[in-house]
């Protein structure tokens, strides 16, 4: 969301206004920092082991207020957390249009992911903007009947994000010979994660040269499994969440990405990195469908077999960005000049 909120504020028909709702605070302020942004109203919605229907709950009767004192032309939400699917419902009660940005995503299987299908599914229900990322997404849409002149293709705004960002940080590194891995989806909590993580040791251990890095979700579901599995191994380093700088740079000197991640999935193509996606499912097939991006499941030798083939393939080293099907860097750009021929 970041490109575009800047994107906003350098058009002048727009004064842009950031809300966070306090889910993932930590997160948020990790991924802001990098583009000198920050929220200009904070709902502060969570609490201790808050439930989904308590959370959304708080984030309806939260944004409404502020919604009615801002009365603003257009609620833009990106994604399908559950923050996006009630600040949407917020706004499509209180009247006011809703934008949803990475429209169109789908796996059509409510358990995977779990709630972030039934979530995005919602929101392009209720929105009149729906800015798809790819023609595929575009074509889930209007396979649903949601009216063509409501879907617009601009691709992927992470893209932008990324790339803004590569720019600042300077030369892309060489690589470096480590795995990056994250892994935070709900559906994966215990058993699953456990076997993505011991197919993980298993293959540090038949690669001696290799070493993982893990920037740990906050979730305190996934940061106990990773103490309990990995102890203190030593080729292991586990760290809090990055700023986001500093994680476009770990992306770029990796040699290998592990995730359960939809945005990573998404950037990493630009970086020329290969990347196993440890999901039964994933509602991003273009990476796959290109052989750019792999799905590989759960299961424990399913996984050691896909790292170890991935670490023996041949280094990327092409330009950057490379070829990427799910963005070139102007969907900020081309979503905002379609809210101001609609808004002027």
């Amino acid at each position: 969301m970041a490109p575009v909120y800047r994107a906003l504020a350098e058009h002048p028909l727009f004064s842009p206004v950031l809300v966070s709702t306090g889910q993932h605070t930590d997160l948020l302020r990790t991924a802001l920092e990098a583009f000198g942004l920050g929220p200009d109203h904070e709902l502060k919605v969570m609490t201790p082991a808050q439930s989904l229907a308590a959370t959304t709950a708080r984030i309806l009767d939260r944004f409404a207020p502020l919604l009615e004192e801002l009365k603003p032309a257009a609620v833009l939400v990106q994604g399908d957390t559950t923050t996006a699917l009630a600040a949407g419902l917020t706004a499509f009660y209180g009247r006011v249009p809703v934008g949803h940005i990475e429209a169109g995503l789908r796996t059509f299987d409510f358990n995977n992911p779990f709630p972030e299908e039934a979530n995005r599914q919602l929101v392009d229900r209720i929105s009149r903007w729906c800015f798809a990322p790819t023609p595929e997404a575009r074509d889930h849409l209007l396979a649903e009947r949601i009216p063509a002149e409501r879907v617009h293709v601009t691709g992927n705004t992470g893209i932008d994000g990324l790339l803004w960002t590569l720019e600042r940080v300077g030369p892309t590194p060489s690589v470096e010979p480590f795995v990056l891995v994250t892994l935070h989806r709900r559906e994966s909590f215990g058993e699953p994660l456990r076997d993505i993580l011991l197919g993980m040791l298993d293959f540090l251990t038949e690669t001696p040269e290799a070493r993982v890095v893990w920037p740990v979700h906050p979730n305190p579901a996934v940061a106990a499994t990773a103490r309990a599995v990995l102890g203190e191994h030593r080729r292991v380093t586990v760290m809090p969440p990055e700023e986001y700088s500093t994680f476009a740079g770990l992306m770029a000197a990796c040699r290998v990405i592990l995730t359960d991640s939809g945005g990573i999935q998404e950037e990493a193509p630009s970086l020329g990195k290969r990347v196993l996606i440890a999901r039964e499912t994933t509602e991003r097939p273009e990476a796959v469908n290109t052989g750019q991006n792999r799905l590989i499941g759960r299961d424990r030798t399913r996984v050691a077999m896909e790292l170890t083939r991935a670490w023996t393939e041949p280094v990327y080293a092409g330009p950057v960005p490379a070829s990427n099907p799910y963005g070139d860097g102007y969907a900020s750009r081309r979503l905002v000049d379609i809210l101001a021929a609609d808004l002027s």
